[in-house]
């Protein structure tokens, strides 16, 4: 009689993810594409994308990396673990990663990254935040903060008396 080998069951080595809104690390199965975070409970994308066309959202958010094609057009917020633009994007981008910005790109928007790479012919406007990175919204960028100036108070008006002359 012959044996039938058993499978080998090996537990699936779970990837680490930062979610796009609390930037809290959470462990996710390899094969996952998309999840609610422990902490905010809020759901996380972890698909990579491809933009071939246009797409107008308010924030594009992914814990995977995007791609805008040569003819591809993005009108958004974008959150995204890695980008490479080689077409259109209006916005502000928040990278955990590498930013790719090659010579048929045109940027307009402010960006915070780690790495940027762009090539000659690259077309680019906006405010651009490489290094560290430290928290920031994508509406908040390029404005300046508001001070506030204390006040002081006034002595309350005096009545005028008309005088008759």
């Amino acid at each position: 009689m012959p044996t039938i080998p058993k499978k080998r069951t090996t537990a699936a080595t779970p990837k680490q993810v930062t979610c796009t809104h609390c930037d809290q690390a959470s462990e996710v199965g390899q094969k996952a594409m998309s999840v609610f975070c422990p902490h905010c409970k809020k759901r996380l994308i972890l698909e990579d994308f491809k933009i071939t066309t246009y797409h107008g959202v308010r924030e594009f958010a992914t814990c995977g990396d995007v791609v805008v094609e040569k003819r591809g057009h993005v009108c958004a917020a974008v959150k995204v673990s890695n980008l490479t633009v080689k077409g259109k994007i209006q916005g502000n981008v928040i990278a955990r990663g590498k930013v790719k910005v090659h010579k048929t790109a045109w940027f307009t928007g402010d960006l915070q990254a780690p790495s940027l790479t762009v090539e000659g012919g690259a077309k680019l406007n906006g405010f651009m935040r490489i290094g560290e990175a430290t928290t920031m919204k994508p509406e908040d960028s390029g404005k300046a903060k508001k001070t506030t100036t204390a006040t002081r108070k006034r002595a309350p008006a005096k009545p005028v008396r008309k005088t008759s002359s």
